[in-house]
């Protein structure tokens, strides 16, 4: 038995991973040869991820203003307050708030009051209670002539204790950003 401070040698002499008389082993070659090419096809697989696009809220007295990231050619059809639901038999999300029909230009272009009828002609769900402190606002919007949706995550805790100038909003990441920059970060342009 090998006591504190010796090192373990196998029954041939050699120390663990080597080969006979210390010479490092055909598995600590291949482990060594193999392990480059793993980091490098975790790279190509892998590669960049895109870059998130953020949404942006700000507190506007009692209410939540959201700017959205949108394209010139995208229109909001809908938005909805949702939240992870606890068992998820049905739906991963449960729906506490909803609403149809912008009605401001403001609206339809990606910045709009949640839970307010000054954006939205139409309420399909009304809230029923106070928002809780962590929130996903999910939009529905026109891309192409296909509606398909995107969503932003609230803290309202966060919010609450921000100071931001006119026109700034706040990112889920803390990030304070302009109703210009929020949509810069969509390749629109690109798209055609």
């Amino acid at each position: 038995m090998s006591g504190m401070g010796e090192q373990v040698r196998r029954r041939d002499g050699a120390e663990p991973g080597h080969g006979r008389a210390g010479r490092p082993g055909r598995r600590a070659k291949a482990l060594a040869g193999a392990l480059p090419a793993a980091i490098l096809l975790a790279s190509c697989v892998l590669g960049d991820a895109p870059p998130e696009k953020f949404s942006g809220f700000r507190m506007e007295g009692t209410g939540l203003l959201a700017a959205m990231p949108l394209c010139s050619d995208e229109t909001i059809t809908g938005a909805a307050i949702v939240v992870p639901r606890k068992d998820k038999t049905v739906d991963d999300f449960e729906t506490l708030w909803s609403a149809r029909e912008p009605s401001t230009a403001e609206a339809r272009g990606g910045v709009f009051h949640v839970n307010s009828p000054s954006s939205f002609t139409t309420v399909t769900k009304p809230l029923s209670g106070t928002l809780p402190n962590t929130f996903y606002v999910q939009l529905q919007h026109l891309r192409a002539g296909e509606e398909t949706t995107k969503s932003g995550y609230v803290d309202l805790g966060k919010l609450r204790s921000a100071e931001l100038a006119d026109g700034e909003f706040l990112t889920y990441k803390g990030d304070v950003m302009t109703r210009a920059e929020i949509n810069a970060q969509l390749p629109c342009d690109k798209k055609k």
